[in-house]
């Protein structure tokens, strides 16, 4: 969107932020803290984790195929790239996922790609990437989500599914300029995938909320209890990042 308007994305969300915020006042629903990932205390609760997880091994540096347009001279992340759904055929598939049959995908897999932002067809060039063990974890996935008796009936399906086709190590950076900055001396050209650091979100939301309320560790009441229930009330596309 900056892009098509031709501003930088701080614009587009300092817009959008402040509307959003004003449409759910308007239906009567109110937040103990509207916050916002472009934030520093989320970059550097985000970056955190990204140095937990690296320094425990479960990240690792992986050469991949990704589509680049030749035109715009970049790499094209997730919905910067549309085409043909290889699962169901939709012809509105994103790089990221397909909405019409909920598959993840990776941009490469899409039938007949084009560049979001230009239509040129893209061309496949090898780029380095850091990768989760998502595989790894398969197991303690599936019982966990079993053990979870209030998730909704389509939740449960759909996460069953994924499990059916086996869990894959899953891209945790991307080649762009604009998100959460990679901590690494070699991935400084690098920023986190939206899908790792957005669920970390409600944890550094949590932080500036108790920083405004001047009691900064109030965050660990909520995050270090066994006995928190958390809720999530998302739409279905959200059903792999906050459940899987």
């Amino acid at each position: 969107a900056a892009q098509q308007a031709c501003v930088s994305p701080q614009e587009i969300i300092d817009r959008y932020h402040p509307s959003i915020k004003r449409s759910f006042e308007e239906f009567g629903m109110e937040f103990d803290n509207y916050s916002r990932t472009s934030l520093p205390i989320h970059h550097k609760t985000a970056q955190d984790f990204f140095l937990n997880v690296y320094q425990k091994g479960l990240l690792q540096p992986k050469t991949t195929r990704q589509l680049y347009c030749p035109k715009d001279k970049m790499f094209l992340a997730d919905r910067y790239v549309e085409g043909t759904c290889p699962n169901c055929k939709s012809e509105e598939a994103r790089g990221d996922q397909c909405e019409a049959c909920g598959r993840w995908i990776e941009p490469f897999e899409l039938i007949n790609p084009r560049c979001k932002t230009c239509g040129t067809t893209p061309e496949i060039r090898e780029t380095a990437h850091w990768f989760f063990a998502l595989s790894k974890y398969q197991e303690r996935l599936k019982e966990w989500v079993a053990s979870k008796p209030d998730m909704k009936p389509n939740v449960k399906r759909f996460c069953e599914g994924w499990f059916n086709r086996g869990l894959q190590d899953r891209a945790v950076t991307r080649d762009l300029t604009w998100g959460v900055k990679v901590p690494l001396p070699e991935g400084q050209e690098k920023v986190m995938y939206v899908w790792f650091d957005a669920p970390i979100g409600y944890i550094s939301s949590t932080k500036e909320w108790a920083e405004r309320i001047g009691k900064p560790d109030r965050w660990k009441d909520y995050w270090h209890d066994p006995e928190t229930k958390l809720v999530h009330f998302i739409g279905k596309d959200n059903i792999v990042f906050h459940a899987i």
